[in-house]
């Protein structure tokens, strides 16, 4: 913890919680995100959906598979691509078909040890990968475009505050003998100005979070995605009328993650410990709204994957009801039972759908069931 410390020392002694957590997640040379281990997966702290089944990526690829067929050879965007389970998936299930569907791969991930490990893992397959660092490497293309972002924004560092004898006060972190605290200050402007924008007001002792930059990073996003673009946001959140009821999350949703289990404290282990923060769905969907995006759906994952076909898959294989209750069987339909469980995964997560262009009708087509 001695180097967080003498960052925030270096600091002036304290700093907004969005500082300390950008860099217990992101400082190069001790953050989490920084590290050369994966952190997730089934040997890691946490599941992601491309990691806790095949069956994710499948549905992914089935997918493209659909919206391909209307707009032609796709270039494919993984954004926060972590070990490249997505990727390596999505062409494992396209199979020989994978170069038709797939114009282009692009690989996004700010971690130079997870693009290497990237690149290990990736270099057998087909289809040509590009590594990149930032969205903003993408460039323009005449080729239809779709994005898909896993816990991208979840991951974003977050203001905190908390409702004090009727005022908004902003909680920051200090140093102080060694020690990390919590330090009550004035909100900034563009946090008090957050929650007046969502027309929310917080309980007294009530604690929230505001992702301050969530809503421009997607717009940037969609606005690299060309005229013809697809974007995938797989995530866990609400609404901001959800998000901030009092009823659900009156100490505010920030959670930590280690070893699959889950904390409270930020504080535990900076740099060694996830943190993560709910997204506001509001801030993505006002981000598409003023991009001129279409909004296809918001569906927890569960249904997204229905939508995306998962029982024809299931059919198709020869794992479906009228399947015998063999081994293979009993596998694949457990690693199904994890992506769609309500009580997990199936509910929990949501799949934003947005689209732009010729997109709107490929992914109406794909997704809206009749």
């Amino acid at each position: 913890m001695s180097w967080i410390i003498e960052e925030i020392e270096e600091r002036g002694g304290s700093v907004p919680f969005e500082a300390f957590m950008g860099l217990a997640l992101y400082h190069p040379d001790h953050g989490y995100y920084s590290a050369e281990e994966a952190r997730y997966g089934r040997g890691g702290d946490f599941l992601t959906a491309p990691t806790a089944s095949e069956w994710y990526p499948r549905m992914i690829a089935r997918s493209l598979a659909g919206v391909g067929t209307i707009c032609g050879a796709l270039r494919f965007v993984d954004l926060a691509s972590g070990d490249g389970s997505l990727i390596a998936g999505v062409v494992e299930a396209l199979g020989q078909g994978a170069g038709e569907v797939l114009g282009e791969v692009l690989s996004v991930e700010r971690s130079e040890a997870m693009r290497e490990r990237q690149q290990d893992r990736l270099k057998r397959i087909h289809i040509p990968v590009r590594w990149l660092g930032s969205i903003t490497e993408v460039g323009a293309s005449a080729k239809p475009m779709v994005a898909h972002a896993s816990e991208l924004y979840d991951a974003q560092p977050v203001a905190r505050v908390i409702r004090r004898s009727g005022d908004l006060r902003e909680l920051w972190v200090t140093a102080r003998a060694g020690e990390l605290n919590w330090l009550e200050r004035s909100p900034r402007n563009a946090v008090e100005g957050y929650f007046a924008h969502h027309g929310v007001k917080l309980e007294e002792g009530q604690i929230a979070e505001a992702n301050l930059v969530a809503e421009d990073l997607h717009r940037g996003l969609l606005e690299n995605l060309g005229e013809d673009g697809l974007c995938l946001v797989l995530d866990y959140g609400y609404e901001a009328k959800r998000l901030y009821d009092p009823r659900g999350r009156r100490g505010g949703s920030l959670t930590t993650f280690r070893c699959h289990q889950l904390g409270r404290d930020p504080f535990a282990a900076p740099g060694k410990t996830d943190l993560t923060a709910h997204v506001n769905w509001d801030d993505l969907r006002n981000a598409g709204e003023s991009a001129g995006w279409t909004e296809v759906g918001l569906w927890p994952l569960a249904e997204f994957l229905v939508r995306a076909g998962i029982e024809n898959d299931l059919a198709e294989l020869g794992l479906g009801m009228e399947a015998d209750l063999d081994a293979a069987t009993i596998t694949a339909r457990q690693e199904i039972k994890r992506l769609l469980d309500p009580e997990g995964m199936g509910s929990d997560l949501k799949m934003l759908v947005q689209a732009r262009g010729r997109m709107v009708e490929a992914a109406e087509a794909v997704f809206m069931l009749d």
